[in-house]
């Protein structure tokens, strides 16, 4: 008979804080620990050098679930996220293990805790149109219609600009309709461990992570991935899009940009560091809304974090 545990944690926070390293020594110490990851970019297959996806070792070494299930030119929703989690977590019960969910996108830990709309499937035919027009067209279209969505969305993220759009020629109704067709509680089994880091420490992490990617083939691998896989969505994404302009020659508007990889390595810590503070607000809004919700300050707060996990689960 399957036991449910006290809670299932939720260990995310922002990027390069530490959230895999501190996944797999729990694993590894504790035996009983399968980590189902919820970072967006992981679930691609040869996404591995800009990912800082774990080894094959470590993949052999400790159960993930969600890692190298999507080849990059493929499409892979929330909602699909929330059926194949929660497929990982019964399984994992069924095995009388924790599960431990690890990652920080945004999007993927909503629909978790918050749940999601029965959304349409794509349709090639309004997608193919909707790919026509421009990126001021898709917003513009957008903000008419749903002010609130194109909004939360911004003007550049052309692929979720076209989704919304689609989303309302398919069901009639707009994003913000639809999502407030979920939730307004988050389900009480999750609790969510937001780690973070000083943010001098975090810097000095970000700076010595880059370093390692770029000396480890990151740019080769981008290479290989523009060759067979070039309007793939996720070659947008922070870091991976820096080598993709470098190798393509376009630069930085209105700042200079250091010469070779010197240069690049500013661009994508730039980008990171970005980045960092968008998450810092999302999570500071999902606390708010989660009540059991809690941050931790890292290396202060190491013991403290170990001593909620193993009370918890």
């Amino acid at each position: 008979m399957k036991i449910a545990p006290a809670s299932i944690g939720i260990l995310t926070g922002p990027t390069a804080t530490g959230k895999s390293s501190i996944a797999l020594d729990w694993a590894r110490k504790y035996q009983d620990i399968e980590i189902i990851n919820a970072d967006s970019l992981l679930v691609y297959r040869q996404f591995n050098i800009g990912t800082a996806k774990p080894t094959a070792e470590e993949l052999q070494e400790v159960p993930h679930h969600l890692i190298d299930i999507r080849d990059p030119n493929q499409v892979f929703t929330a909602g699909e996220f929330v059926r194949a989690a929660e497929a990982a977590i019964s399984g994992c019960l069924d095995r009388g293990k924790k599960p431990l969910i690890v990652g920080g996108t945004g999007f993927y830990l909503q629909a978790l805790l918050f749940g999601i709309w029965d959304a349409p499937a794509a349709d090639p035919e309004t997608r193919r149109r909707l790919e026509g027009l421009d990126l001021p067209t898709l917003y513009a279209q957008l903000n008419e219609i749903d002010p609130i969505s194109a909004l939360r969305i911004g003007k550049s993220d052309q692929y979720r600009l076209i989704r919304a759009l689609e989303l309302i020629h398919l069901s009639g109704q707009t994003p913000t309709q639809l999502q407030s067709q979920t939730r307004k509680d988050p389900d009480p089994r999750f609790h969510l461990w937001i780690l973070d880091r000083e943010q001098g420490d975090l810097n000095q992490r970000i700076k010595k992570r880059t370093e390692i990617m770029l000396q480890s083939a990151w740019i080769e691998e981008v290479e290989t991935l523009l060759s067979r896989f070039p309007e793939c969505r996720p070659l947008q994404s922070v870091g991976y899009a820096q080598v993709v302009q470098y190798l393509k020659g376009v630069k930085p508007q209105g700042r200079k940009m250091r010469e070779g990889i010197r240069g690049l390595q500013d661009e994508i810590e730039l980008a990171t560091r970005q980045l960092v503070k968008k998450q810092r607000t999302w999570f500071k809004n999902q606390s708010k809304k989660v009540s059991q919700s809690q941050w931790f300050q890292l290396e202060k707060d190491q013991d403290l974090l170990v001593e909620t996990f193993r009370s918890k689960t």
